[in-house]
């Protein structure tokens, strides 16, 4: 039920949790009885591709798996949280991605003594780091210290299954096509990669690249380590010794894991002319005491533009509602479009865009305010759109 719970928490309703769902008694007793007989195994995966960030292929677990998924990551993060170090950031409790550029800045301040030397940032990424995941060495690694037999038949079963198995494809071929050759995991052999998108997969990738984190902390000794999921950052005042970190990395990936590194995503630059991060443009004032500032890319503010076009171009002339407590007849699209126009707030709201954001939002304000566009017996001063005050959200009236 814990696990269910879990499972269920802020997630937008699928037709397999409405169908688990109107029996979810009987369901939840059902998988109880079979994990306890261990006559329990995965069902069937769905595939679909996303575009965006970039082109990637997202394998749906049923949402019977899902509440596995979750048993047993519940029972196996306890054992490995301590052992994690403390700058792996990613699918961790409380270690997002503002946790890690926080962490980030301070480490830069640290290293450059309030901005009087300059920090070298040293990024390198694990070639098609899913897709490329050794299942029995992962395994091996969980099962390693596991003394209990239940779940290690359980983790065994879990990592060992290929969800490529009889799964159902849900986008059409041309879609499929977008995806390099190198990163489709259906061009992998058969005891390599995991799936994207489940949440074993995520607290695996975790665990996998846990060794790295360690040695790289023991042996190369850099200023500063920080990992997000497969990108590793290392900070130092010296961009030789940086530099020499390189083959070390890539050496011990491929004898322990069976991975390498990228040589087209590793950069080694001054972190005063700015990196690429987690969406961000992140760039050092050594004149400012050695802060880092975030600034959006180009991409991003034009993402959010769009957004606000969508949402000019919807009718208008919708009713608003006479009263305080009554409710809000808008229309399906126009709530999608708020929500992305909200979360896409809330990527720029961490970044210097104050007057971005605002001259923006006031021009749709004005744009929605159009005389021809207003109700009847409304004033001018009247929007369809309410504005927090510091630009980070809005929402219908």
């Amino acid at each position: 039920m814990s696990a269910y719970q879990k499972c269920r928490y802020k997630k937008r309703p699928s037709i397999h949790q409405i169908r688990f769902e109107s029996r979810l008694g009987e369901n939840l007793l059902s998988l109880h009885a079979d994990l306890q007989s261990r006559e329990y195994q995965p069902s069937r995966s769905k595939c679909f591709v996303v575009t965006h960030p970039k082109p990637r292929e997202i394998f749906a677990a049923h949402f019977r798996d899902r509440i596995v998924h979750h048993l047993l990551v519940g029972r196996l993060e306890p054992r490995w949280e301590p052992r994690f170090v403390h700058s792996a950031f990613a699918c961790r409790k409380g270690r997002g991605g503002y946790k890690a550029i926080a962490y980030l800045d301070q480490q830069a301040r640290r290293l450059s003594h309030g901005g009087r030397h300059p920090v070298f940032a040293l990024q390198v990424d694990i070639a098609s780091f899913f897709v490329t995941i050794h299942r029995p060495i992962l395994a091996g690694i969980l099962l390693k210290d596991l003394r209990d037999e239940y779940l290690r038949w359980l983790v065994h079963l879990s990592f060992h299954h290929d969800a490529r198995k009889d799964v159902w494809i849900d986008s059409p071929p041309e879609l499929r096509a977008v995806i390099p050759p190198h990163k489709s995991w259906f061009n992998q052999g058969k005891n390599v990669g995991i799936p994207i998108g489940n949440l074993i997969s995520q607290f695996g990738a975790n665990v996998y690249l846990d060794g790295v984190d360690h040695w790289i902390y023991r042996n190369l000794r850099p200023g500063a380590y920080l990992r997000y999921m497969d990108d590793l950052t290392l900070l130092d005042t010296d961009p030789k010794r940086l530099s020499s970190m390189i083959d070390p990395i890539d050496t011990w990936l491929r004898k322990n894991r069976g991975q390498w590194l990228n040589p087209d995503k590793t950069t080694l630059k001054p972190l005063s002319s700015g990196i690429q991060y987690l969406g961000y443009q992140l760039r050092q004032d050594l004149a400012g005491g050695g802060h880092v500032t975030l600034k959006a890319p180009a991409s991003k503010k034009w993402e959010f533009i769009r957004t606000l076009k969508r949402l000019e171009s919807c009718d208008p002339k919708e009713r608003p509602p006479e009263h305080p407590l009554e409710f809000s007849f808008r229309s399906l699209d126009q709530k999608k479009i708020i929500s992305s126009l909200n979360a896409r707030l809330g990527f720029l709201k961490h970044a210097k865009t104050y007057r971005f954001r605002e001259e923006a939002i006031e021009r749709l304000k004005h744009q929605l305010t159009n005389p021809e566009h207003l109700p009847a017996g409304h004033f001018d001063s009247w929007t369809p759109i309410q504005v927090k005050k510091t630009y980070r959200a809005v929402r219908f009236r």
